[in-house]
């Protein structure tokens, strides 16, 4: 066995030099500043200390509340069980259980701050009682070894650093455009709001929901803290998960490469849902192996009922669904040998898991014909016209399209190597260890069978994520993350077992190295995750570059660190003092929760005849379509009027801005315009309607 383990060592060496020469090919001169301002004065630490107070007891009342209601399902489930394993179940089929009373509650008209508001105090009350019943006392255990420490201490520090960005105000763009935006407006009418205009309000919201409720009572920042709690999450899942699928490697390493990656640390600092999917999947997943070790059903109803949690959370989590239900049938072929065995376990599993969701879906095909909107359009279509259109859906794909390359054989052959090395193309990095650690899982002799089955359902996972119904975008990986730690956790057992074969001192060496790897995963060391950087091209999103001490420490007010990190928030401010019947066309996006008045985006299927599909001289057919939609005001980005983005249009000519626009706010990056003035100064072309036509002639 010596000399086949030495030289499994001596590629997977090999490979790792060459993974890090290229992954660190820029020179370390670039530590980002850690902090996003200066921290030697705190005029503002009460405005602060208000904020951080009222945010984390709104998400600690919530949570509470998802206790107490997921106490009282999961005490059947799995009885007693282990600490862990109920901690985890109970809070996970809480919040789900809680995101669906807030869905019934609001078919009924009742998503209302006062009924939400009772909801989670009683349910918080009744939370606190079942939790202080529960025995969560440490027993006294060995000490843990140096590495476990490291690799622990790791942990900590990447879900501090991920907790000083949550408890900052929101800035992200899709967590103001609808994820916290979308509870909001629901919240406002009490009941479920379909937006045509916005594809967005058709998407399964469970865990938004939930975090709507926190936003009553905490703001925002306590739905943003929500998500948060999925980060430690994950990794007390991902090790429970290593201890049953690799249990002689180390699982508190699988819980660090599952926390400590750049993009989900990003992600925790955000009120987005992706590491809630993730939390959701990986225990969906433990659940399953609890059920084929014991063959204990109720472990079976536990994955199906938390997976349905998972695909009321996003669509994204079908393809986990259909990957982990794929896998089970087969074991349970293998195991009983009966093809009748696996058809049953199969139709309990699926038949369980799509019926949390089931409202969701039937929701987005009785208002759109397309239960999972937008995405199929090609296969289901959309209605009304107005809600999508094949201009729309191209618009869609060149966004997809900006990210990663085109879907050559090549290209998918090479895909994990330039995801990892090019991951800025990808829109954010999973760091370089899981290319490092995941070959060496399958590297060498004696491959175990359940590492075999972890791969081949990951590589299942990728070949979705890389065709062309998918988006090559990073974080669309991140359901994977506790799959590629334990995976990554038999690779590094492996290769130590193979060092210590050539040298005593070989697995410390391995160990070392993997840990110093991990730290560089840890920001302030964000700019050596970019070797394609040049200036502001190849530069990474969704990682965290400096933490946002400043504004939670109170040295910024929360205005001015929003009108630096929101681009369009001072417009909207100055939009605030408008009368409140006025609509606003806007060419900005990611501002939504922030927007003081009703918008439609520029973008948008029913705002594309006036703005896009619209060139200079078509303005008589502008204006009307802006009286026809309601907008009174514009809200243009200057850089697109600068750069010849707007020129070829009419709603961004120079005729149309001199005739009818009248401008009533302007800063760096944002101009408003009122719409009105003299409109008999633009010509209408032959044989178009006229304001004397009427309406009918439009």
């Amino acid at each position: 066995m010596h000399g086949p383990f030495a030289l499994a060592l001596a590629a997977w060496l090999a490979w790792t030099a060459w993974v890090v020469l290229h992954y660190f090919a820029r020179p370390p001169g670039e530590l980002l500043i850690f902090i996003d301002g200066p921290v030697d004065r705190f005029p503002f630490w009460r405005e602060a200390a208000y904020q951080n107070a009222r945010a984390i007891a709104g998400a600690t009342l919530v949570a509470l509340a998802a206790w107490g209601a997921g106490a009282l399902l999961t005490r059947r489930l799995i009885g007693e069980g282990e600490r862990a394993e109920r901690l985890l179940v109970t809070l996970a089929t809480g919040f789900s259980l809680l995101g669906i009373l807030s869905f019934g509650l609001a078919a009924l008209h009742l998503y209302t701050p006062p009924m939400m508001t009772a909801l989670i105090v009683i349910g918080a009350a009744a939370g606190l009682v079942l939790l202080w019943q529960e025995d969560f006392r440490i027993t006294r255990s060995a000490v843990p070894s140096l590495p476990a420490a490291l690799f622990g201490g790791c942990v900590v520090l990447a879900v501090a650093v991920a907790l000083v960005g949550a408890l900052a105000p929101e800035s992200e763009y899709d967590a103001l455009w609808y994820h916290l935006w979308l509870p909001a407006r629901w919240m406002a009418a009490g009941r479920p709001v379909d937006i045509v205009e916005e594809y967005v309000s058709l998407y399964p919201l469970t865990w938004d929901l939930v975090g709507g409720a926190a936003m009553i009572v905490g703001g925002p920042v306590a739905a943003k803290l929500l998500h948060w709690a999925c980060l430690p999450l994950i990794g007390v899942s991902t090790y429970l998960l290593a201890t049953r699928l690799v249990p002689d490697a180390r699982p508190a390493l699988a819980a660090a490469l599952a926390v400590v990656t750049p993009i989900t640390i990003w992600e925790a600092t955000t009120g987005y849902v992706d590491l809630a999917v993730t939390w959701y999947v990986s225990l969906s997943a433990y659940a399953l192996v609890r059920y084929h070790d014991s063959d204990d059903r109720r472990w079976l109803l536990v994955s199906a009922v938390v997976m349905g949690g998972a695909l009321a959370i996003k669509h994204l989590a079908l393809v986990a669904f259909a990957v982990l239900a794929v896998v089970m049938a087969v074991r349970e072929w293998r195991r009983g040998g009966r093809l009748a065995r696996a058809a049953r376990t199969m139709l309990l599993y699926g038949s369980v898991a799509l019926m949390l969701p089931a409202p969701w879906y039937v929701r987005a095909y009785a208002t759109s014909g397309n239960p999972v909107f937008p995405d199929l359009y090609g296969v289901f279509g959309a209605v009304p016209p107005e809600r999508w259109s094949p201009a729309t859906e191209r618009g869609l794909q060149r966004f997809k399209d900006r990210f990663g390359r085109a879907r050559t054989p090549q290209n998918l052959l090479l895909l994990p190597w330039d995801a990892t090395v090019h991951a800025a193309r990808y829109g954010g990095t999973l760091g370089p260890l899981f290319l490092i650690l995941g070959p060496a899982a399958l590297l060498g002799p004696g491959v175990r069978r359940r590492p075999l089955v972890v791969a081949a359902g990951c590589a299942a996972y990728v070949a979705v994520w890389a065709s062309p119904v998918s988006s090559l975008q990073m974080r669309f990986l991140i359901p994977l993350v506790p799959f590629l730690g334990v995976l990554g956790a038999e690779g590094a057992r492996r290769m130590e077992r193979a060092a210590l074969d050539v040298w005593s001192w070989g697995p410390l060496l391995v160990t070392g190295g993997v840990a110093a790897l991990l730290v560089l995963n840890l920001p302030p060391t964000s700019g050596w995750h970019e070797p394609d950087r040049s200036g502001w091209d190849g530069w990474m999103t969704h990682i965290v570059r400096a933490t946002p001490a400043a504004v939670v420490l109170g040295a910024e007010s929360r205005e001015a660190y929003l009108g630096r990190k929101v681009p369009s928030y001072r417009a909207w401010q100055f939009m605030s003092s408008l009368p409140g019947d006025v609509r606003v066309l806007t060419f900005s996006g990611g501002d939504h929760l922030y927007a003081t008045r009703e918008r439609i985006r520029a973008d948008a299927t029913l705002a594309r005849r006036v703005t896009w599909e619209a060139g200079a001289g078509d303005e008589r057919k502008v204006l009307d379509g802006l009286a026809a939609l309601g907008v009174t005001h514009v809200l243009f980005d200057k850089r697109q009027i600068e750069d010849g983005t707007l020129r070829a249009l009419a709603i961004g000519s120079e005729r149309i801005r001199e005739c009818c626009l009248a401008g009533v706010y302007e800063d760096d990056r944002f101009v408003v315009y009122r719409v009105g003035g003299g409109l008999s100064g633009v010509d209408a072309p032959p044989g178009a309607a006229t304001p004397e036509d009427g309406p009918e002639a439009r």
